[in-house]
C-alpha cells in the first residue's frame, strides 16, 4: 500500500543564546544526516502538488514519496538547508506568511526576532527547485477569526505568492494547525488544492487532501527515533 510521509521542519540553524521554542530548531548536522538517511532508505522527495496528482491518478508515484517542508519560511532554510537538498536533488515545499516576506517573525512574541527569506531569496530556490506555498498572510489562527476574515487571509496571501513568484500557489498550511470543517472548506474555496497540520501520522490515498498529516522534526528526534516515525503503520483519515 502506498503511503505518503511529510516532514516539518521550522529552522536549521545552531541554537542561539535564548532559542524560545526549541522544538523549532533541527541543527544544521542533523538536518544533513536525516537528507542522506532518506536517500539511503530509497525516499524520493516529491511536492504536494505532484501529490494531488499521484492522488487522483494522473501522476505515476515513486516507490517511496516523501515531502520534506519548512514553515515560516526562515532564513536559515537558505543559508543550510537548501544547500543540502540542492546537493542530494531533493524538492522540498517551504510555506511562507505572505505579509512578513523579507521580515521577522514578528507574530512571535516569546522567541528572538529572526530574520525570514527574501524576494531574492525565494525567487533563487524557487528557480532550483523549491516549491512555495501560503501560510497565510499575517500567520494568525484560521479558528478563530470571522469567516470572511478568514477568507480574506487566504486569499490575500495567494494572491500575494502568486504575484511574487508567477505562478499559482496552491498548497497551504495552516498556521498553529489550527483548522476545522469550515476553515478546510474556506481553504478549498480560496483555491487551495492541498493543506496540511501536524499529528504525526502517514498518509494515504484516500486521506483527506485538506488535511494531510505530518511529522514534526526537532533536535530531540534520533536517527532511530525519525527512522521510525516514518515507518509508523498508522495512518490518516480522510476528514
Amino acid at each position: 500500500m502506498l503511503t505518503f510521509p511529510i516532514l516539518t521542519y521550522h529552522k536549521v540553524q545552531a541554537i542561539p543564546p535564548t532559542p524560545g521554542y526549541l522544538c523549532n530548531y533541527v541543527l544544521p548536522a542533523q538536518f544533513e544526516r536525516q537528507m542522506a538517511a532518506l536517500e539511503a532508505w530509497g525516499y524520493t522527495s516529491i511536492t504536494l502538488e505532484q501529490w494531488v496528482e499521484i492522488r487522483s491518478g494522473r501522476r505515476m508515484p515513486p516507490k517511496r514519496p516523501i515531502a520534506i517542508t519548512f514553515d515560516d519560511g526562515y532564513r536559515s532554510i537558505y543559508e543550510n538547508a537548501w544547500p543540502v537538498l540542492r546537493t542530494r536533488a531533493m524538492t522540498a515545499t517551504v510555506f511562507l506568511v505572505a505579509g512578513s516576506i523579507g521580515e521577522t517573525n514578528r507574530w512571535v512574541t516569546e522567541e528572538a526576532q529572526e530574520q525570514l527569506l527574501n524576494r531574492n531569496e525565494i525567487a533563487e530556490m524557487c528557480a532550483g527547485g523549491v516549491c512555495f506555498g501560503s501560510h497565510t498572510f499575517t500567520h494568525r489562527p484560521l479558528t478563530n477569526l470571522p469567516q470572511p476574515e478568514a477568507l480574506l487571509e487566504l486569499t490575500r496571501s495567494r494572491t500575494a505568492l502568486e504575484s511574487l513568484l508567477g505562478h499559482p500557489v496552491t498548497s497551504l498550511a495552516y498556521p498553529y494547525n489550527k483548522h476545522n470543517r469550515w476553515v478546510r472548506a474556506i481553504a478549498r474555496r480560496a483555491g487551495y488544492q492541498s493543506a496540511v497540520l501536524g499529528r504525526g501520522r502517514l498518509n494515504a490515498r484516500w486521506t483527506n487532501p485538506q488535511a494531510l498529516m505530518r511529522i514534526a522534526v526537532d533536535l530531540r528526534m534520533t536517527i532511530e527515533e525519525f527512522e521510525s516515525r516514518l515507518c509508523r503503520p498508522r495512518l490518516a483519515t480522510g476528514l
